[in-house]
């Protein structure tokens, strides 16, 4: 239960967290902790949820 953990957040859902407004502004203030890693998304106009799908995929 202690093993070392890194999350892995992509650009389109940061870019989601950030329209979607106040409403889910401590859940944007976690993701953009510098323990967390970015990966960066090449698309343009696609939604989060698709994103990862094609990642995992």
């Amino acid at each position: 239960l202690y093993a070392k953990c890194i999350p892995y957040v992509t650009d389109c859902v940061l870019g989601e967290l950030e329209k979607l407004g106040r409403k889910y502004r401590v859940a944007l203030r976690i993701i953009k902790d510098p323990r967390f890693e970015r990966l960066a998304c090449l698309h343009k106009g696609t939604y989060a949820d698709d994103c990862i799908v094609q990642r995992v995929t």
